[in-house]
């Protein structure tokens, strides 16, 4: 999400929103013009999650780790059932976790990434050292 800025394109995004449904609405916003803010800005962010994931492969694909390696969290989240109906993932500022990892796989193979290594003794070593 850094470096693709997704942040301050969120803030710039909401900020021009709450300015034109301020002149729009009058000064006096209420609750329906706080709830049609805050659906359009679940597109924006939506798609932030897409593209950040996109170039969590393109980063990792010229290394010897598996590019789509991230989509084991995702995979994770499915199978517990997280954000799996239409209306959540409708709802929800991040995609479906299924989605995710069909996208993540598909921009694997659109890559043509080819590494196999994991970080998993890495993690272990890491976790090992966190308990004294």
């Amino acid at each position: 999400h850094a470096d693709r800025r997704h942040t301050t394109d969120q803030m710039t995004k909401q900020y021009g929103i709450e300015l034109l449904l301020s002149v729009a609405l009058g000064n006096n916003q209420g609750q329906l013009s706080q709830i049609a803010e805050n659906l359009l800005l679940l597109r924006y962010s939506r798609d932030a999650e897409r593209e950040a994931d996109k170039y969590s492969v393109t980063y990792l694909c010229p290394t010897d780790y598996r590019a789509e390696g991230f989509s084991n969290f995702f995979s994770k989240l499915a199978a517990d059932g997280q954000n799996s109906g239409k209306i959540d993932a409708f709802f929800s500022t991040h995609p479906s976790p299924d989605e995710r990892v069909e996208n993540i796989h598909k921009e694997k193979s659109a890559q043509n990434c080819s590494g196999t290594q994991t970080f998993d003794a890495e993690y272990q070593n890491f976790k090992t050292n966190l308990i004294p």
